[in-house]
């Protein structure tokens, strides 16, 4: 089969399986994109709908002020995936740019793992297997509603296929030598599409990159670990990397929460809430555990890859450790021999403290990254099974083959790939996902799109980034906004700057706001005065505030209603929502 035709058909089935999972996504996929309530997916629409909005209109994509208004903020630190705003300006609609990024990004991860596994893997099931385990892991079917950054995965097995073509590697030595600079160019141009998509995936390349250099230079592949030496110089390790760490953490040197953050063995164990055919009660219990997991019920704590694909690869291990295995043609080739210790770093990356059933056992030398400034903007450890959806399926099926070569006859061999492929994917079977369209936004936004002024002024207020919040924020705020198309003093992105937390808490009349949103039976500040609130409307030009159900009649409602009544604002109730109107 020529080369094109075998990338346009494992282009066509991942991407089909991208419309199975999502369905009925597909027969809506110019005017929906998948949503969890009260949740980031509306961030990442916004963040389409931005940049094409900058673009259009001749404004730096990279600075807004349409949320936080109205000082604005940078979006050089926040997740803003460029990429998705960049088709967003091509197609000029930004939900069919948003499912189009998407399907591309699981059929290209799909592709890139399967081309990348037949260097090691001779079975085209098999290659195909390794290629569904990367697109499709539970890691990211669970973040496919949520977290859009994290799977534009596309670009990371083809950078791995160009990096071992680029460089030639030899022990001793940390600077490899070129043996291909357009694969050099190829590396660095998919490194700039990757920072355009997300920097956890970024880091995943470069960490990649350092540790497979790593294994030539420190001649890892040499150690003999049939001999007492290489055990007791890692016992050494352990122990010095376990009291210093735990000497950085009693000198409370920042680690920016890392090892709050950081995986749990348990994980590995328990299936994602997303998994249609084996959540069951016990994992759901677990998920919620607040003994077991610093953050209960959060997507950070799903590391999940299965139970079929750990096994296999624990008893392959157990083969080989045993003389009852050949070594597998990855294992005999110079640049397939780093990907398991590349995989085992990666392992160690997600559980820094060795969490065990919510108890920290022992700390990783992993755990040093997170204490350097920089690095430990990387604070959710557990995002490292990205890699480890791509590199445990190619060491372990190369394994595999390796196991049953000359053992099995072909026809059997056939039998258990497809046997294989069939647990796995009721592994990673997700429920249906749901939607959000410009048909479920609230009513009252469509009558706001018509007011004469420059701001929205919703309730509840709030500001949020990954660190903080001030208030309370309804992340469908930054959706109703693409319809209604009003500044909002309110925001939710990556990183805000702490003078616009103060803002809202300096402002006076948003400062009483917040007041009696937050703590309306405790003593209030002084009320604004009515030059202040002059000043405020001035600045603000509000067309609109809006009462979310939940805190009409409540006494943000009422102080609202006293507040604006003298400057002739109108209150009218729309599907529960008050609206009231600027004169």
């Amino acid at each position: 089969m020529k080369k094109w035709l075998r990338v346009a058909l494992l282009l066509a089935g991942y991407g089909l399986l991208f419309v199975l999972f999502t369905w009925p996504l597909a027969q809506h996929f110019t005017s929906s994109f998948l949503a969890l309530p009260r949740h980031d997916s509306y961030q990442f629409f916004w963040n389409a709908w931005h940049f094409r909005e900058a673009v259009q209109s001749g404004q730096n994509p990279f600075f807004t002020n349409w949320i936080l208004y109205p000082q604005g903020s940078g979006l050089v630190m926040h997740a803003y995936t460029p990429i998705l705003g960049a088709l967003s300006v091509v197609l000029g609609n930004d939900m069919l740019a948003v499912n189009t990024g998407l399907l591309l990004s699981y059929a290209l991860s799909g592709t890139g793992a399967y081309l990348l596994a037949r260097g090691w893997v001779c079975s085209p099931l098999l290659c195909l297997l390794a290629g569904f385990i990367f697109a499709y892991s539970p890691y990211k079917l669970q973040r496919l509603p949520e977290h859009y950054n994290l799977v534009l995965t596309a670009t990371v097995p083809f950078y791995i296929l160009l990096f071992l073509r680029a460089f030639e590697f030899r022990e001793g030595r940390f600077l490899p030598l070129v043996r291909s600079w357009m694969a050099v160019a190829g590396c660095f141009g998919l490194g700039v599409l990757t920072l355009l998509s997300d920097y956890y995936v970024l880091f995943g390349l470069l960490y990649f990159s350092l540790l497979y250099v790593a294994w030539f230079w420190l001649r890892i592949g040499r150690i003999r670990w049939g001999t007492w030496r290489p055990w007791a110089w890692l016992a050494g390790i352990l122990v010095v990397s376990h009291i210093a760490i735990r000497l950085l953490r009693l000198a409370g040197i920042n680690e920016n929460g890392g090892l709050w953050w950081g995986g749990d063995v348990v994980s590995y164990l328990m299936p994602p809430p997303t998994s249609r055919f084996v959540y069951w009660d016990w994992a759901a219990r677990l998920y919620t555990n607040a003994k077991v997991f610093n953050m209960p019920g959060s997507l950070e704590n799903t590391v999940f890859i299965g139970y079929a694909l750990p096994l296999l690869a624990l008893g392959l291990w157990a083969l080989r450790l045993t003389g009852k295995r050949p070594a597998s043609r990855r294992f005999q080739e110079a640049g397939g021999r780093p990907l398991a210790w590349v995989l085992i770093v990666f392992l160690l990356f997600t559980v820094p403290t060795l969490r065990i059933y919510g108890h920290e056992r022992l700390n990783l030398p992993t755990a040093f990254l997170h204490f350097i400034p920089f690095f430990n903007n990387i604070r959710c450890p557990t995002r490292w099974s990205m890699m480890i959806g791509l590199l445990l399926p190619i060491v372990s099926l190369s394994a595999l083959e390796a196991a049953w070569h000359l053992r099995l006859r072909p026809v059997v061999q056939t039998t258990l790939s497809l046997l294989l492929l069939v647990v796995v994917g009721i592994e990673f079977w997700p429920k249906p996902y749901q939607r959000a369209s410009q048909a479920s936004i609230p009513a009252v936004y469509q009558q706001v799109a018509k007011l004469p002024g420059t701001s929205l002024i919703p309730i509840p207020l709030g500001i949020l980034d990954g660190y903080h919040q001030v208030g309370h924020l309804e992340t469908e705020q930054m959706f109703y906004q693409t319809l209604h198309r009003k500044k909002l003093p309110i925001g939710y992105l990556s990183r805000v700057r702490p003078e616009l937390f103060a803002s809202m808490r300096q402002e006076p009349v948003l400062r009483a706001i917040l007041y009696q949103q937050t703590k309306p039976d405790t003593v209030q500040p002084a009320p604004p005065t009515a030059p202040q609130v002059q000043a405020f409307l001035k600045t603000y030009d509000p067309a609109a505030f809006v009462v979310g159900p939940a805190y009409r009649n409540q006494p943000v409602h009422a102080f609202l209603r006293r507040l604006l009544q003298p400057y002739g604002f109108r209150e009218h109730l729309v599907d529960g929502y008050v609206l009231l109107a600027a004169p």
